[in-house]
């Protein structure tokens, strides 16, 4: 199956923690992570993700490669959660 135009933009995937109180944020590269866009995890609420606070529930967003993040997250403050 091809990839859409606009699958090839989502280059970009952001992950926030939803645990109350924390404010950690990874943006990641879905293309490295994943492969192929049907293997992109969803975005909205997952589970997918753990992050250092402990917190499993995330929300995931997609952005384009061109746009511009206004805060640069730590690398590593999400891991893939296994």
């Amino acid at each position: 199956m091809a990839e859409t135009q606009l699958d090839a933009s989502r280059g970009r995937m952001i992950v926030r923690c939803l645990s109350p109180g924390c404010v950690h944020v990874a943006l990641l590269d879905a293309r490295s992570l994943f492969g192929s866009t049907r293997d992109w995890p969803v975005a909205g609420t997952s589970l997918r993700f753990r992050c250092v606070c402990g917190g499993r529930e995330s929300r995931i967003s997609y952005v384009g490669e061109t746009t511009p993040v206004e805060t640069q997250p730590a690398p590593d403050a999400i891991h893939l959660w296994g």
